[in-house]
């Protein structure tokens, strides 16, 4: 379960306020979103406008569990209430006219108001208002299933692209509707879309269980994919039906061995998986690591811990935050290529795709769509607020009386085990506990390379087990002391090379690093072990690594991925 999250320090909690004062208390672009539910605006280009509330209020529902900020949740009760008011008498809440409905990305759509209306739920502090949202929300999907379903429309029929997988991930919302309301015919409409295998060219679980890769399924958009895998893991967790989550844990393993890469994205190919972990060293000018996969990939991976407590998860969940995820914010506001209008447009809060080897920021607008207005919208820009949220709320979570601190950030955390509550307070080198005087519980401290040495009370080099360090009755007032040191390490793929500081993929840009020339080989200085020789430098403005790495023709400066590439220009490459 997630923390709650009293207080963060550091970067994370200055990308939250950046990204709630330049996108999620903007009223205008709110507005802009709802009136979309009544114009049939996406008729006319099977669109996908109608994704863009309930996507946006995910991330944004999100970003208020973190923050607590009244103003943000005073914006997004309107939002809400500018909704609803949409809502049709048959329950219709849909961007496309009845005349042209369940096409195109209708169905995708429709998901997202379900998903957009049961985050907010999760924040609701008005019992009245919550139980008019679930009205809303009941009949909104009873006018799904009066239409979709055994002997009526095929849900692997309602989609014009991917094999109708955008719509079939709709079974996610669906299976949250059942637990809500445990009303039995939501949890057979799921079972209807698993039962389909998600997939008009083909049946998605089987391919997973003959072990097949993403990259071999027979239709890879990689976010729609991870959306659907994600439903089944709901479907799971609400049935426990164990073959189900073998599956879930079959797919994303597969996704992190063949298409994962080193700033924790998938696809090199625009969207789509496509091998990428060995894809990934060849120079491209494309489009390719959508923020959109980036962050369904580290809502999946969440999920998945929080089932399994597998620790490689929450690591690949970190490195996609802090690289590809924290590099698509467009801090400093450089312009983004609109690929349909063929011109740089201003840009948005976040940019849509992030290069790896020898290519640049700011290639496209994802999912780029005109309002009636004119102004315009993307994909990219609602879901990125999520992944920046989900990063505070798993740093501390709890399962089973165990807490576990996932990562260090420095900050407040408050969790419970069984009806009590529990304080983490994490500070550079300790970690203190504040707790019921008489409570006692286990305390799983990530292990890794990262951390030389773990001291607590007069323990000290607590042995680690599953990545984790544990500490057992743990109470009111103990505190545990740590030093870390983070590592530099080197992968090798393709004869190239990529070097790692403590879970930061680093980067070189053509304008921070003139030694860097794109496509020219490169030697590394090593030491006797082999080993590439490099000096730690203070970060400039805007970094939060420095390197500076010795070769045979001088130095070569390199920082953390997010930093590298932020006039939107520069070239920018993780592989050597």
């Amino acid at each position: 379960m997630f923390s709650r999250v009293l207080k963060i320090d550091g970067f994370f909690d200055d990308y939250l306020r950046i990204i709630m004062q330049k996108q999620l208390l903007d009223t205008e672009l709110w507005q802009k979103c709802v009136n979309v539910f009544s114009s049939g605006i996406d008729d006319n280009d099977r669109g996908w406008r109608g994704e863009y509330w309930g996507k946006m209020m995910r991330g944004a529902c999100l970003v208020y569990s973190v923050t607590r900020s009244p103003e943000l949740y005073g914006t997004l009760t309107q939002a809400v209430k500018g909704l609803l008011e949409k809502q049709e008498k048959s329950g219709r809440i849909s961007s496309y006219s009845v005349e042209n409905e369940f096409f195109g990305w209708d169905i995708w759509a429709r998901k997202y108001v379900m998903t957009g209306l049961q985050h907010y739920l999760d924040i609701c502090d008005d019992p009245a208002f919550s139980q008019r949202i679930m009205k809303a929300l009941v009949a909104h999907a009873d006018y799904i299933t009066e239409h979709i379903g055994e002997g009526k429309i095929n849900i692997l029929d309602t989609g014009l692209y991917w094999g109708s997988v955008n719509s079939a991930s709709i079974l996610e919302p669906f299976v949250r509707l059942y637990a809500d309301t445990k009303n039995t015919g939501y949890l057979d409409f799921a079972e209807y879309i698993i039962k389909s295998g998600g997939c008009a060219q083909g049946n998605l679980i089987h391919c997973v269980n003959e072990g097949k890769a993403p990259f071999e399924f027979p239709e890879t958009k990689a976010y729609e994919t991870m959306s659907f895998f994600e439903g089944l893991l709901a479907y799971y967790e609400v049935t426990g039906k164990k073959e189900y989550l073998d599956c879930v844990i079959k797919f994303t393993d597969s996704v992190l061995k063949t298409d994962y890469t080193a700033i924790g994205s998938c696809g090199c190919t625009h969207e789509l998986f496509d091998n990428s972990t060995v894809k990934q060293t060849e120079p491209s000018d494309k489009i390719m690591q959508e923020t959109c996969v980036t962050v369904t990939l580290m809502r999946l991976l969440t999920r998945l811990f929080n089932v399994t407590g597998g620790k490689k998860y929450i690591n690949a969940f970190r490195k996609s935050a802090l690289n590809a995820l924290s590099g698509a914010l467009n801090i400093n506001g450089y312009e983004q290529y609109g690929m349909e209008k063929k011109v740089f447009l201003p840009g948005m809060v976040f940019d849509s795709y992030s290069p790896v080897c020898d290519g640049s920021r700011a290639r496209g607008i994802g999912g780029f769509k005109q309002f009636a207005n004119g102004s315009y919208f993307g994909c990219c820009a609602c879901i990125a607020s999520a992944g920046f949220a989900l990063y505070p709320l798993m740093c501390v979570t709890e399962k089973g009386g165990t807490i576990s601190v996932n990562y260090i950030e420095c900050g407040e955390y408050e969790t419970s085990v069984g009806d009590n509550t529990v304080r983490i307070s994490v500070s550079p080198g300790k970690i203190k506990i504040t707790a019921p005087e008489d409570l006692r519980f286990t305390l799983k401290l990530t292990g890794g390379d990262n951390y030389t040495r773990i001291t607590a009370g007069k323990e000290k080099d607590i042995a680690g087990e599953g990545g984790y360090y544990i500490f057992n009755s743990i109470g009111n007032g103990d505190s545990i002391e740590f030093v870390t040191e983070p590592l530099f390490k080197e992968e090798t793929i393709n004869g190239k090379s990529t070097f790692n500081f403590g879970g930061y993929a680093l980067a070189a840009d053509t304008a921070k690093t003139p030694a860097y020339k794109p496509g020219e080989k490169i030697m590394f200085t090593r030491d006797e072990n082999g080993a590439v020789t490099y000096e730690a430098l203070s970060p400039h403005e805007g970094e939060q690594i420095r390197i500076s790495v010795n070769t045979e023709k001088g130095n070569l400066i390199l920082t953390d991925y997010a930093a590298a590439g932020q006039d939107g220009k520069s070239l920018v490459t993780v592989w050597f």
